[in-house]
């Protein structure tokens, strides 16, 4: 969460985007997801927003549609273009308890991050620091003893996740390590 820890009375909070932009004369806003094609704003109920002047406010979503690789978002109270501009550079903050369980099984950006890389032969890898999205799969960007190392985050490769523990367990192929270099 860039070292804010952001908390409610529903627990802690976890940054779902920025606003990049308004959009239209409607008081629209052009939201940078957290992670590319998230909807997790989609399931806010009530979201913390962090402005640019280090206010911190609540507002309530009226709608989340998708927008290219952005989301717009429609605030209560917020209708034309001139009450939009006081948050644009805004960081979306939003509580776990307001998203949905995933069917698939798969975990959120933020139950991954930070995160201790363990593998089977060299041991820890490091931290998981951020997610590239790229057209072919997704890439973890792991910082520890052997550098920036950037994993593919295919199921292939990874063994198990132990969110208790803190850890994921991977079987990376020999050589993978080197290429980074």
């Amino acid at each position: 969460m860039n070292g804010i820890e952001l908390r409610n009375d529903a627990g802690p909070l976890f940054r779902v985007g920025v606003v990049v932009a308004t959009h239209g004369l409607r008081g629209d806003l052009r939201v940078r997801p957290a992670t590319a094609g998230s909807l997790a704003l989609a399931d806010a109920r009530e979201l913390t927003v962090l402005l640019p002047s280090g206010e911190r406010c609540l507002r309530t979503a009226r709608r989340v549609s998708p927008h290219g690789a952005s989301l717009l978002l429609a605030l209560e109270g917020c209708s034309h273009i001139d009450q939009a501009q006081a948050y644009v550079g805004a960081e979306l903050y939003m509580a776990q308890a307001d998203l949905a369980t995933p069917e698939d099984g798969s975990l959120y950006w933020h139950q991954l991050e930070g995160l201790r890389v363990i593998d089977r032969r060299l041991g820890v890898v490091g931290t998981l620091e951020s997610l590239l999205e790229t057209p072919g799969h997704d890439l973890y960007v792991v910082q520890g003893p052997y550098g920036e190392v950037l994993l593919p985050a295919v199921a292939a490769m990874i063994e198990a996740i132990d969110l208790e523990a803190g850890e994921m367990r991977v079987n990376l192929p020999e050589g993978l390590i080197g290429l980074n270099d």
